[in-house]
């Protein structure tokens, strides 16, 4: 992991499949053993007119007396393999098609039916093998291409997989699904303005594709290019607009319109869209599906239990900012009350905090290689009663198993810093300063507050020793301003703020992390621009989390980002002792600093315009005092500080959730939890 602990901030949804392989074809039945067999060949045809109809039974059934004849024929094998998949057989299906592709390493259809069948059971790794076992003599069509690709993404091989969809490219200059995952890799590569250019080339062909319109603004943002934020905002919220509903939205993650505007209001919109999306693919796939509107009160009423089993749905159980800061709270969760189950999809890293993180669960529970449906239905089985997904829109999310409704309480807490959109989330955890209740509007969610902030934090995470300033590469005299968020959450309105305040603070400076070196480029010459010396714009690497941490001390001030302000950073920060000022806005993405300021007993740094913000940055520089102060209060009362007080905080989590339960157990729906009266700090110095 490198730097602070941040939220991963690209968001990569899964690849779409490649047209569909019907694997049912009409022609000469090809055989490894034998001339064909007319018998055979007959039932193979009956069966070909029968799956035609929907008969798929009857049309297996034809198939497998064919098989029976003629077990050596490539071809019967793939056509039963394409009804089992219809009939939702996939272990059948998959058996079968495998079959197929042995007898004929030349049947690419064969071959592109086997690899999408093991991709949809999540097992891209022999997806990609069987893709290249294709016989060398067999032309790689573009179907073929886009697969080997999809799969080289779900492996995080970018640099291969963008390869690959330039062969795509080359083959089919207009191919809307290569451009769009061809832009995910050079993002990933971080080479961002590529990626938002490939995303501009969709919009072109193809106006109406709401998510390249929004991936083309989002990763300009990371490459700071403001020159056309105002027409990618047009063009989105017109997008948005567009499939107001409507149930045709294309897939696209509403993670990247937050960072645009402060519009809480279109953020829940898009999210929305991309919510019915997901709901209709999920229940699509499961047979007898009831209601989409099925909520708490729809399940019976468990008879009581000694312990409430929560689950909890991430990718991230590993070394994350997702788990630097849930791991104590899950350690001090009251097993007398409440037995904790993870639900994995993601990979174990072996680090310290992955191997206590799986120690803190009563179960842990492997998924990667679970369908989202096949998970659902291992949530369903355990008895989960509060089910919390720890993703949202973010990289490698499984928001689907929410939408098949797997527990009578799912809730929405932590890393997504917006609402889903949905019907089928029924609380987001928030606090009275990130989720007034009179922002309900705002959320498909109940709100559900905790007395102090939403964010737990490890009281045994490392402390390190300052570094010293030339060991961080800065001068050792001058006031240091700095900002260890991302990029794509540096604004235009915001960098013309700070270069306001360099001009009214002489001799200080502004400490960036910015790993790109043609985006510190770039921000050095808009600086100048603005009249401030490029010199005075220094940039942070890319470090481990101690480094990341001891470093923080030597700067002076945070000055935080509008409207995405910082999160983990701003935790990270306070703990090491450093001041932070941020900006209040209306969106939950704009108000986590100021719950966290609020928290450490410091809510004046929380400023409601950009102006108080600007004149309160200048304050804090040219008042010694006052930011000793800061600092004296920050330092010697860290463990004393509700924010991180984590026994306090785990108390007040497990009485939020007997909060949910107890709705649930007399049979009510869903409402607003208002903040309960906070618990006497139990820590101390």
């Amino acid at each position: 992991m490198s730097l602070a602990s941040s939220k991963t901030p690209v968001p990569l949804p899964k690849p779409p499949m490649a047209g569909s392989v019907s694997g049912l074809r009409i022609g000469t039945a090809k055989r490894a053993d034998a001339a064909p067999n007319p018998m055979a060949q007959k039932h193979w045809n009956d069966g070909v007119g029968l799956a035609r109809d929907g008969r798929l039974e009857q049309a297996a059934t034809a198939f497998e007396r064919a098989i029976k004849l003629a077990p050596g024929t490539s071809l019967y094998w793939l056509n039963l393999a394409s009804v089992r998949r219809r009939q939702n057989q996939i272990d059948d299906a998959v058996r079968c098609a495998r079959r197929a592709f042995e007898m004929d390493r030349r049947n690419i259809l064969a071959c592109q039916l086997l690899v999408e069948l093991l991709r949809g059971q999540s097992r891209p790794t022999q997806a990609l093998e069987v893709a290249r076992q294709l016989h060398p003599e067999v032309t790689r069509d573009v179907q073929h291409l886009v697969l080997e690709g999809a799969l080289l993404m779900s492996l995080g091989q970018w640099q291969d997989a963008a390869v690959t969809f330039l062969q795509v490219l080359a083959l089919k200059p207009a191919h809307i699904d290569a451009y769009m995952q061809l832009g995910f890799a050079l993002a990933n590569l971080r080479q961002h303005a590529e990626a938002s250019e490939c995303f501009r080339t969709i919009v072109t062909l193809k106006p109406e594709e709401l998510g390249a319109a929004i991936y083309g603004a989002h990763y300009n943002a990371w490459a700071c290019d403001w020159a056309t934020q105002a027409a990618d905002e047009a063009r989105l919220a017109k997008s948005i607009e567009l499939f107001a509903g409507s149930d045709t939205a294309p897939a696209f993650s509403p993670f990247c319109v937050l960072s645009l505007n402060d519009d809480a209001a279109m953020h829940r919109r898009a999210a929305s869209l991309e919510a019915g999306r997901i709901a209709r693919e999920m229940r699509a796939m499961v047979d007898g599906w009831k209601a989409p509107t099925l909520g708490p009160q729809a399940y019976p009423i468990a008879a009581a239990q000694p312990r409430c089993r929560i689950g909890f749905v991430s990718s991230d159980f590993r070394t994350h900012a997702t788990s630097i800061l849930l791991v104590q709270a899950l350690e001090l969760l009251d097993r007398d009350r409440f037995e904790v189950l993870l639900y994995s999809h993601g990979p174990d890293d072996k680090t310290p905090l992955s191997r206590r993180v799986r120690a803190a669960a009563d179960q842990f529970i492997e998924c990667a290689e679970m369908t989202s449906v096949e998970e659902a239905e291992r949530i369903r089985a355990d008895g989960v009663s509060i089910l919390i997904d720890l993703s949202g829109y973010t990289q490698n999310t499984r928001l689907g198993v929410m939408a098949l409704r797997p527990a009578p309480i799912q809730v929405l807490w932590l890393a997504y810093p917006s609402t889903t959109g949905s019907d089928f989330v029924d609380y987001i955890v928030g606090d009275p300063v990130l989720t007034p209740l009179e922002h309900q509007a705002d959320f498909s969610e109940q709100i559900a507050q905790l007395p102090v902030c939403y964010e737990p934090t490890d009281r045994e995470r490392m402390h390190p020793a300052p570094l010293t300033r030339a060991e961080c590469g800065l001068p050792e005299d001058g006031f240091v301003f700095a900002c260890f968020n991302q990029s794509y959450k540096i604004t235009e309105p915001t960098f013309d703020g700070w270069c306001r305040i360099l001009q009214r603070v002489p001799a200080s400076v502004l400490w960036l992390l910015v790993p790109q070196a043609n985006v510190r480029t770039k921000l050095r010459a808009e600086a100048e621009k603005r009249g401030i010396d490029p010199a005075r714009i220094l940039f942070a690497d890319f470090v481990n989390p101690e480094r990341h941490l001891a470093r923080l001390p030597r700067a002076d001030l945070f000055l935080d980002t509008f409207p995405y302000g910082a999160h983990t950073t701003c935790s990270d920060a306070l703990w090491m002792g450093l001041p932070v000022l941020t900006r209040v806005g209306r969106s939950f993405s704009a108000r986590v600093a100021a719950s966290l300021l609020s928290a450490v007993g410091l809510p004046e740094l929380a400023a409601e315009s950009a102006e108080r913000y600007e004149d309160m940055a200048v304050m804090l520089a040219n008042d010694a005092q006052i930011q000793s102060d800061i600092r004296t209060h920050l330092e010697e009362q860290r463990m004393a500080l509700p924010l991180f007080d984590s026994t306090r905080f785990t108390r007040e989590l497990g009485d939020l959730f007997g909060r949910m339960a107890d709705r649930w157990q007399q049979g009510l729906p869903p409402a607003q939890l208002p903040a309960a009266d906070a618990h006497a700090p139990t820590a101390t110095n």
